[in-house]
Order: C-alpha cells, then sequence, then structure tokens
C-alpha cells in the first residue's frame, strides 16, 4: 500500500492575524488538491508580501492529531508574532545535552 493510499489529506488555512486555523478532512487526493487550488485562489491577494495575512497549505497524515503534532505553528493560539513565536517554543520538547 503507498502512502498516498494510507494517508489521509488535511488542507490547513491559517488565518495568522486571527490566530486561527480551519483544517479540512479528505479522504481521496483528487478532491484535496482541488480544494487547496480554490483556497489558494480565493485567500491568493492575502498570501503574499513580508507578512501574509493567510497560509494554505495541503498535507497528508494518519490523523489530524500527527498534523498539529508536525505542524505546531499552525495550531498555536496569539495574535502577535512575538506571542506565538514565545508559545511555539514553550512547546518544544527539550533537547538532551551532549
Amino acid at each position: 500500500m503507498s502512502a498516498e493510499e494510507r494517508d489521509t489529506w488535511f488542507l490547513l488555512v491559517q488565518y495568522r492575524r486571527k490566530g486561527k486555523t480551519t483544517v479540512t478532512k479528505f479522504a481521496e487526493l483528487p478532491e484535496a488538491v482541488i480544494a487547496y487550488n480554490e483556497a489558494e485562489r480565493k485567500h491568493k491577494d492575502k498570501m503574499h508580501g513580508r507578512d501574509p495575512e493567510v497560509d494554505v497549505l495541503l498535507v497528508g497524515a494518519s490523523s489530524e492529531a500527527v498534523v498539529r503534532e508536525r505542524y505546531p505553528s499552525y495550531f498555536t493560539t496569539g495574535r502577535s508574532k512575538a506571542e506565538r513565536v514565545t508559545k511555539l517554543l514553550a512547546a518544544l520538547p527539550p533537547v538532551p545535552a551532549h
């Protein structure tokens, strides 16, 4: 079984200034790609520049929990960039000293 057949597809649309991310789940890759393209088209004016307001990402994973673990910056709440970075750093696992 290929990774494409195993994975569920998740469309993440992050509204940075609102501190919110919507997650839409798809079982089939073609449907997910269509939704991704539509989301990019819908938000194209808000996705570029030095501080984009919206970010769109399509990922394959076995569950939404895995997506949240691998892409924590999409789920860190906070309105200011400093607040989000502080929360993201606090969520990282400690690194053992060698």
